[in-house]
């Protein structure tokens, strides 16, 4: 795949509110989208990323994604956050979705250090949110820097965590892991009957491989998903069976 090429046909293609004509991508590009993170809560991701982005601790990463192959297995903090975590513009979506839409309860497959994390929670502090972590020393250490008596952090696979589950459905399902498509598929065909009309689900790393820009093409075909929605690096998808089935290409915005 040839990222440039990517990055250019989706910076010809993404719109910001002109062209689009379905009233519930319209108000959230517009309303959601001017959404910015209180001041105080800015200092305390400040403080978070401070603490990760410089930190030489090493740990062992027992990673089971498509990612781990092009790293190595023993790795600092600071390694971690800069390869594996959501920051910038599309953190900045993560609170977004979850400050606007007000998820009551949230699945993340993928905690990593809890960059994500974090943005999800201060979003909207009263969702409840399960976020699962394969690796133990990845999940320990998010556990000392993620607090907060809705955030429930899981040390467990993807696949062991989803089939653990009883009838519990989802509002927002956030997955940051793997990283191959075919995964990605299977993970989603799981999860399906833990979702809802208006369940959100929000991809990262779409164009991270072949392999994941693939699943996301078949993805928003599939007539389970009505609504899609492409940031370039993160893809949404939505069910929404009272509209006609739709696709975007959107900007983000700072």
């Amino acid at each position: 795949m040839n990222i440039v090429f990517e990055y250019i046909k989706y910076r010809f293609n993404a719109k910001y509110l002109h062209g689009i004509h379905s009233p519930f991508v319209y108000n959230f590009m517009k309303e959601g989208m001017n959404i910015q993170i209180k001041e105080e809560q800015q200092t305390e991701i400040k403080r978070f990323i401070a603490s990760s982005k410089t930190n030489p601790k090493e740990i062992q990463v027992k990673d089971y994604g498509a990612k781990s192959k092009k790293l190595k297995s023993k790795r600092t903090v600071s390694q971690i956050f800069r390869t594996s975590s959501s920051f910038g513009k599309n953190a900045l979506l993560l609170y977004r979705l979850s400050n606007y839409f007000k998820p009551k309860h949230i699945l993340e497959l993928g905690t990593s250090i809890g960059v994500g994390t974090l943005h999800l929670h201060l979003g909207h502090p009263e969702s409840i949110i399960h976020s699962i972590e394969g690796c133990p020393e990845t999940h320990e250490l998010a556990k000392q820097k993620l607090k907060g008596e809705n955030i429930k952090l899981v040390n467990k696979t993807f696949y062991d965590h989803i089939k653990s589950l009883n009838h519990e459905l989802f509002d927002l399902i956030f997955i940051d892991g793997h990283h191959d498509g075919e995964a990605l598929k299977y993970y989603l065909q799981l999860l399906k009957k833990h979702t809802h009309n208006d369940t959100i689900i929000v991809l990262d790393d779409i164009r991270w491989s072949d392999s994941m820009l693939d699943a996301w093409k078949e993805l928003i075909k599939e007539k389970d998903f009505h609504l899609s929605m492409d940031f370039f690096r993160m893809g949404i998808l939505v069910k929404r069976q009272q509209q006609e089935k739709e696709h975007f290409i959107l900007k983000l915005k700072k």
